[in-house]
């Protein structure tokens, strides 16, 4: 609803605005408006980060305050946190977390600097661009967005190389 979110300058509707939102929030990838030509560079890095909090799931987000309260919890409360989500050892759940957001960020970028790489240089973009590029597809590949800010993705879709790379990044996902 931000007139800069835009690449026309204009007002988004309301309706237009929170769909895209949750879209992005839940990862679906249902757009009402094209990515690449509606939005602006601001409001695609919004799309972007909302698209990386829904990807990191409902559990782990849920987790998130969790980790942060039992820092401050003493050894009676985090026992019985322990006892209540069925844990082995104090700090399993925090390590299992970590973990996961480790992961996550680890192929996310090893896919964007490969992403990168190629919309440089198979692409021609300028390094800045490709970067972008690379992250924002990487980070909605990952999660399963299905979002995409190339106005021409067809040329993307169809090449071997890019392809593999998306293969290989939703083949780490489910592992």
């Amino acid at each position: 609803m931000m007139p800069f979110a835009t690449e026309s300058g204009e007002v988004t509707g309301p309706v237009v605005a929170l769909f895209t939102a949750v879209s992005a929030v839940c990862v679906t990838g249902l757009v009402v408006v094209d990515t690449a030509s509606h939005w602006s560079l601001f409001g695609e890095v919004v799309i972007l980060g909302l698209i990386r909090i829904g990807g990191l799931g409902t559990i782990t987000l849920a987790s998130l305050p969790g980790l942060l309260v039992a820092r401050r919890m003493g050894l009676r409360m985090q026992l019985i946190a322990q006892t209540e989500a069925r844990t082995l050892q104090l700090g399993e759940s925090e390590r299992m977390v970590v973990g996961v957001l480790r992961m996550s960020l680890l192929i996310e970028a090893i896919v964007a600097t490969v992403l990168a790489v190629r919309f440089w240089l198979g692409y021609d973009q300028s390094i800045g661009r490709a970067i972008y590029l690379g992250v924002f597809h990487a980070v909605s590949e990952y999660n399963n967005a299905g979002r995409a800010v190339l106005r021409q993705c067809d040329g993307v879709r169809h090449r071997p190389v890019d392809h593999r790379t998306y293969e290989v990044e939703r083949f780490a996902d489910l592992t």
